[in-house]
């Protein structure tokens, strides 16, 4: 028990550090993306602090197994470096018994990083979404950025191509108008202004010298091109003050599992609704279309062996193309009504089982942190960042393209999301195999291959840092 009570003292200082560190990292970069925005809002500490807290939740989701991995590898890599692990081994003690009790955590971390990502972190995401809108809903010019389509004002998108700091015109104006059934209205403006009204709850955009084009959603052939020297454009419900609205839409990141299953059998019942309709209409129509031929089909008297006369064989089959043809439009669009639940279930098993495999990727970690740090002997800072950077570039990698591949239907969500943990987890068994065994040192093949892919990871962050 005290060399379990060592072995985990030693992994508390670097995984508070990795842990610190990697967050620091993500909360820069977000801070980066939106701080203009809500600096500009004129928001108070609260709700800034808020919007922090919010979002720390997806943040602490990815970097506490990144902090497993670079804490095993530099704790497990100083004692090797102090030959401490040289030591345990001359006591008769196998370093796999070192792993145990750091394995044992790692499960039980495991098991709360799933608890959190089920609970904590969609409620965190939906709050924060909700929270943003909130603020986009505050002084929402302060969004519209040049050369970035605008999706934050209701029912509206909009695109700017320049806007002049001084005067805070703007220029080369497209205004998507959603609201409309049908195909949107399309403004487009060589120059606006904005300003409120309605005591702040109304943007109203005073537009120069532009078009409007219309579609005729009652009759699509009808098409209305207006033009205007000026005109205004009106956008409601925003306000210069800070107004909270409950939310009940949630995205599959905002979910549990519980709701994201109950939406995945909801998509499964209407493919197999569609797809018996597919089948139910397609009968019916090869059925008419059977009746068709034989109705129109003339079979000459004294013909041998009942041959169907040419002429009157085109014939039938030029009567029944439309309803062929008819057929087919019906069949495609039922095969994309059924492929579009098909991604719209791969969409949320992905997520479902993204909860599982990132929270088991703590456990995962473990075993490639612990063998290469006793047998890389050298635990400082530096081997373990480049060993960690290699090792989280290839699981990100396979995670990210996998989940890309099962939205795309190429291949299962179970697999996409599992690859990356089955990949690095037998490397991880290979190499703990090998430490046990004594088959591979600091200064083997495998090591300096490592160590090269490291090394190159670090000079490429090192040319665009």
């Amino acid at each position: 028990m005290i060399l379990v009570r060592y072995v985990l003292k030693e992994l508390i200082a670097p995984f508070l550090a990795a842990l610190f560190g990697i967050t620091f990292l993500f909360v820069v970069d977000f801070l980066v993306k939106i701080l203009d925005n809500v600096l500009s809002k004129g928001l108070p500490a609260s709700t800034v602090l808020e919007i922090f807290v919010l979002n720390l939740a997806w943040m602490l989701a990815l970097s506490i197994p990144m902090a497993v991995l670079v804490a095993c590898l530099m704790a497990f890599g100083r004692l090797s470096g102090d030959q401490e692990i040289t030591a345990v081994k001359a006591a008769g003690v196998s370093p796999l018994s070192l792993m145990r009790p750091v394995l044992l955590v790692s499960v039980l971390l495991s098991v709360l990083m799933v608890l959190f990502n089920n609970w904590v972190l969609p409620e965190a995401n939906h709050r924060s979404v909700e929270l943003m809108n909130a603020v986009s809903r505050k002084k929402p010019h302060a969004f519209i950025d040049a050369g970035r389509l605008i999706t934050q004002f209701p029912d509206v998108q909009l695109w700017v191509n320049k806007i002049d700091p001084v005067s805070g015109t703007l220029y080369g104006i497209q205004v998507f108008e959603l609201e409309r059934k049908g195909a949107p209205r399309v403004v487009y403006a060589d120059s606006a202004t904005m300003d409120y009204v309605d005591n702040g709850a109304t943007l109203m955009f005073r537009l120069r010298s532009g078009e409007t084009h219309i579609v005729d959603p009652d009759d699509p052939d009808n098409y209305f091109r207006i033009r205007f020297y000026a005109q205004d454009l009106a956008l409601q419900n925003v306000n210069d003050k800070l107004e909270r609205r409950s939310r009940s839409y949630r995205s599959d990141r905002e979910m549990p599992v519980e709701m994201m299953m109950d939406v995945v059998e909801e998509a499964r019942n209407r493919y197999d609704t569609i797809q018996t309709e597919a089948l139910t209409k397609r009968l019916a129509t090869l059925e008419n279309s059977i009746k068709h031929v034989v109705a129109d089909s003339i079979v000459p008297a004294g013909v041998a062996g009942g041959i169907i006369d040419s002429v009157q064989t085109r014939r039938a089959l030029q009567r029944i193309r439309p309803q062929e043809l008819s057929a087919l439009r019906t069949t495609e669009r039922l095969k994309g009504r059924m492929e579009a639940e098909e991604k719209r279930q791969a969409q949320y098993l992905v997520e479902i089982h993204k909860k599982f495999s990132t929270s088991f990727a703590c456990f995962i970690f473990v075993l490639i942190g612990a063998p290469l740090g006793i047998m890389a002997r050298k635990g400082g800072i530096g081997t373990g960042i480049l060993y960690s950077i290699a090792f989280f570039v290839i699981y990100w990698i396979c995670l990210i393209g996998g989940e890309n591949l099962a939205d795309r239907l190429i291949i299962s969500p179970e697999l996409a999301m599992w690859a990356s943990n089955a990949i690095i987890g037998v490397f991880g068994i290979f190499i703990t195999i090998a430490m046990v065994r004594d088959r591979f040192s600091g200064d083997s093949k495998l090591f300096r291959a490592i160590r090269a892919i490291s090394g190159g990871f670090k000079k490429l962050l090192g040319r665009f840092g």
